[in-house]
């Protein structure tokens, strides 16, 4: 069975997971309602280079959730036993979840995006950056943010394959989100944590970090550079755990 055979199977079981479709739909629907009850011509600390952008790091969350999603389904029933059955090379498998994890994550960044592109920048009238030709740099912030949610959507999918518990890894993840910026706050060192440095990729630091006890002081490539090393380690660590996982292949035979 080819790589791309294994990954149309992979968009068929996720096509058919309720809890997945629902989570992009909420993605989607709630993106769009925060962004039409926060837009308005008062910036207060921001500026239209930024307005709304924030909104990528609060609502990361949903990347982590379809991210687990994509994995973790399978294991309750025992389904992936069955999927280790129809493509014994787990490698591939894997590779076909992460890729279809990198895909959905992406979009339901995209989504948010948008939304803050659009619906954000429309009430600044003369203001907006469309109207003073600064779109570069709020486009430039939902790039980075929207390669932040894959990030985290490929990690979560890892995590998923390594804590068996659908509960204990969507919980982890969530707390992840959003109890990085706190611990942050508190010592530089857990700006190296993989949730924290994919926000200081494309936040405003100047005007909502400034002001903490212990300001990030990481750049943008080092915060980049982090988040990819962290991906990197979870994909290593999320195929050694499946390629020595017993979850029946080696007992099951097909007849």
């Amino acid at each position: 069975m080819s790589f791309i055979d294994v990954l149309r199977g992979e968009v068929v079981k996720a096509w058919t997971l309720r809890s997945l479709r629902l989570t992009i739909l909420a993605t989607a629907a709630l993106s769009l309602a925060f962004c039409l009850i926060d837009a308005g011509p008062e910036l207060g600390l921001s500026t239209p280079q930024t307005a709304g952008v924030y909104a990528m790091a609060n609502f990361s969350f949903f990347a982590a959730i379809a991210g687990v999603l994509i994995a973790s389904s399978e294991y309750g029933g025992g389904q992936l036993t069955t999927t280790a059955l129809a493509v014994p090379r787990r490698g591939r498998t894997l590779t076909a979840k992460l890729t279809l994890s990198a895909i959905i994550t992406t979009a339901q960044g995209l989504i948010l995006a948008a939304f803050i592109a659009t619906v954000h920048q429309f009430p600044l009238g003369d203001q907006s950056v469309y109207a003073t030709n600064t779109a570069s740099t709020l486009l430039s912030s939902l790039a980075l943010a929207i390669c932040s949610w894959t990030a985290v959507g490929i990690l979560s999918t890892c995590i998923a394959f390594i804590i068996r518990s659908q509960t204990v890894a969507l919980a982890g993840m969530i707390v992840l989100t959003f109890g990085g910026t706190p611990l942050m706050m508190a010592l530089p060192i857990f700006q190296y944590l993989p949730t924290n440095a994919g926000v200081l990729m494309f936040i405003d630091r100047e005007n909502q970090t400034s002001d903490w006890l212990n300001p990030p002081d990481i750049t943008v490539p080092v915060a980049g550079a982090t988040l990819a090393a962290w991906c990197i380690v979870a994909i290593i660590a999320a195929t050694v755990v499946l390629l020595r996982r017993d979850i029946g292949a080696r007992q099951a035979s097909l007849e």
